[in-house]
């Protein structure tokens, strides 16, 4: 796992900025496939509840997805974690339990439904080693992973908005 995580850093790092923040952007929404199996076999057994949070329209609404949630989120779910875990010498330095620890903590943080947590649990995997990524600027970190958050909620919210018309 450790040669996998820092072969993908070192590739990664070679990007402009942009072109990191788009394949991390891209990445968020790539990797829900993987659960994909899982909330089938989940739908058979249980039912389809794959429902998420219930908002309105309005520009709180929007707010509130694309600002408010990814900032809050972002230092509870990444930042903090990745805090307390680098100053424990029992999880010092091993990314890849920062990034399952942050990610479960994302996925933990959003139980509308068992298929819910499975989808945010992988988003929580991309937010969590974007925040890894950029760890060695913090405020860098912070930000471009609750700008990731951020932008893919609004698309999420989008997408649903006219699905729903």
């Amino acid at each position: 796992m450790k040669k996998f995580i820092w072969r993908l850093t070192l590739k990664l790092k070679r990007k402009s900025l942009l072109t990191q923040i788009i394949i991390f952007y891209v990445s968020s929404f790539l990797i829900v496939c993987s659960v994909l199996p899982l909330k089938l076999l989940i739908d058979l057994k249980f039912g389809e509840k794959n429902a998420g949070p219930d908002l309105g329209i309005g520009i709180g609404s929007w707010i509130l997805i694309a600002i408010i949630a990814p900032i809050f989120e972002t230092f509870l779910n990444q930042e903090l974690p990745f805090l307390l875990l680098q100053n424990w010498n029992l999880t010092k330095n091993k990314y890849g339990i920062y990034i399952l620890i942050s990610a479960i903590i994302f996925g933990l943080c959003h139980t509308y439904s068992l298929q819910y947590v499975l989808f945010a649990f992988s988003i929580g995997l991309v937010l969590g080693y974007t925040y890894f990524f950029y760890s060695k600027t913090p405020k860098l970190a912070f930000w471009i992973t609750a700008l990731i958050h951020g932008l893919r909620n609004l698309t999420t919210f989008i997408i649903i908005l006219f699905t729903n018309c």
